[in-house]
C-alpha cells in the first residue's frame, strides 16, 4: 500500500510542478536595446499573484564586457502584464563600466555598435537575499541605423504631377514591423521648410505605411500649380521613433517642356547609384564621362518585385568619347510594370560596374 502511495505522490508532483507560475520577459533588443532609457521598457508577464520585487538589468558587450548595470527600486508586480513604474526607474542605481563603449553610453545615452547581451533578473522584495524569481537574457548584434534618404520628388525638383508618388530609402538595418509616417505641407511665402512642416496644416499626414513609398492618397486634395511643398518621412516601431529623414521640398510647375530633354534632367550615374531607388517615368536618364573608345553600353535589367518577369527587347545604347547623356526608353518595352522595383547592372567602357535600382512608373500623358 505504501508503494502505491509513493507512486501516486510522484504522479501528483509531476503534474503540479509545471503549474508553478513563471514570469516571462518581453523585450525587443533591435528597438529597445539602442538606448539606456529604452531598456527600462521591458515588459513582465506575471501569471501569479501580486508581490514586491526589484529588477536588475545587466548589459554586456562581447568584447568590452559590462557596459551598464541597473538596479531598480522595489516596486509592486501585479498579475498580468507589467512595466517598470516611473518611480522605480527614477530611483534606480546605475553603474557604468570602464570601456569606451560604456563611456559612450554614459555620455550620450546610446549604445554604440556591438554584440550585446541584455539580461534581466527579477528578485523578491527589496534586495537580492530573498531569492531570484526569474532570469532571462536577450542577445543582439546592434548596428546603427543609416540616415534615411528621400528619393522622389528630388530636393528642389519642379514637377507637373499634382498627385505624385513619394518614395524614400527604407530603414537600414531592417527591423521587423517597422512603419513609416509621411508628412507633407505647403510652404508659404517667406517660410523656411522646417517652420512650414511644424506650423502649417498637413496636406498628407499618413501613418502606418509599410513600404518605402506612398502613392498619393485618393482622399487628399491634389497639389496646386506654382506652389512649393515640404515633406519628411519618419520610421516607427510601436510608436517609438527610430529615425527620420531630412526635409525636402519641391514645386509643382506644369509649363510645357521642350521637345528635347533638358540637360539638367541627366544626373550623374555615380550619384544615382549611391541612392536607393530612382523613379523612372518611362525612361532612365543618366550621364557619365567616357575616356575610352566608342562602344555599345553593356547593361541588363532585372525585376526585383517578381524576379521571374524579365524585361525584354532592351534598346541598344551607343557610347562615345567624352560626356555621354544616356536615355534608355522603357515605356514601349515589354515586361515593365507600373510600381515594380527593378535593378540595372551597367558595365562602363572602363570595365567598372555600376548598379542602379529604380521604380518604374508609367509616363504622364
Amino acid at each position: 500500500m505504501n508503494r502505491y502511495s509513493i507512486i501516486l505522490t510522484g504522479l501528483l508532483l509531476s503534474v503540479l510542478l509545471p503549474l508553478k507560475a513563471q514570469i516571462t520577459f518581453s523585450f525587443m533588443p533591435e528597438i529597445q536595446g539602442r538606448t539606456v532609457e529604452n531598456i527600462y521598457k521591458v515588459r513582465m508577464a506575471n501569471p501569479g499573484g501580486r508581490q514586491s520585487v526589484n529588477l536588475v538589468i545587466t548589459v554586456t558587450e562581447a568584447k568590452s564586457g559590462a557596459v551598464v548595470i541597473i538596479k531598480t527600486a522595489p516596486f509592486e508586480l501585479l498579475p498580468g502584464m507589467n512595466t517598470v513604474p516611473p518611480g522605480a526607474v527614477y530611483n534606480a542605481g546605475v553603474t557604468f563600466g570602464n570601456s569606451r563603449i560604456a563611456t559612450v553610453a554614459r555620455q550620450s545615452g546610446f549604445f554604440a555598435e556591438g554584440d550585446y547581451d541584455y539580461c534581466f533578473q527579477l528578485y523578491e522584495g527589496s534586495g537580492h537575499s530573498s531569492g531570484l524569481l526569474e532570469e532571462q537574457c536577450f542577445s543582439y548584434e546592434l548596428q546603427p541605423f543609416s540616415a534615411m534618404q528621400l528619393i522622389q520628388p528630388y530636393d528642389g525638383d519642379q514637377i507637373c504631377d499634382k498627385r505624385p508618388t513619394l518614395s524614400w530609402q527604407p530603414l537600414i538595418p531592417a527591423v521587423n514591423g517597422v512603419m513609416y509616417r509621411l508628412l507633407l505641407v505647403e510652404v508659404k511665402e517667406g517660410q523656411q521648410r522646417a517652420e512650414a512642416l511644424r506650423m502649417n496644416l498637413a496636406i498628407i499626414n499618413q501613418r502606418q505605411i509599410p513600404m518605402p513609398m506612398l502613392i498619393y492618397p485618393s482622399l487628399a486634395n491634389q497639389l496646386t500649380e506654382d506652389k512649393t511643398y515640404a515633406w519628411q518621412v519618419s520610421a516607427y516601431k510601436n510608436e517609438l521613433l527610430l529615425a527620420e529623414s531630412e526635409i525636402w521640398d519641391f514645386t509643382v510647375s506644369c509649363e510645357k517642356a521642350p521637345a528635347e530633354v533638358s540637360p539638367d534632367a541627366y544626373r550623374n550615374l555615380e550619384d544615382l547609384t549611391k541612392g536607393n531607388f530612382y523613379m523612372a517615368r518611362g525612361q532612365i536618364l543618366f550621364a557619365f564621362n567616357n575616356t575610352y573608345a566608342e562602344s555599345k553600353l553593356q547593361y541588363s535589367i532585372q525585376c526585383l518585385t517578381k524576379p521571374d518577369q524579365a524585361p525584354k527587347k532592351l534598346p541598344v545604347v551607343k557610347v562615345g568619347r567624352g560626356m555621354n547623356q544616356i536615355t534608355i526608353s522603357l515605356s514601349d518595352r515589354n515586361g515593365f510594370v507600373d510600381g515594380y522595383f527593378y535593378i540595372m547592372d551597367v558595365k562602363l567602357p572602363s570595365g567598372e560596374s555600376k548598379q542602379l535600382r529604380f521604380i518604374y512608373k508609367q509616363p504622364e500623358e
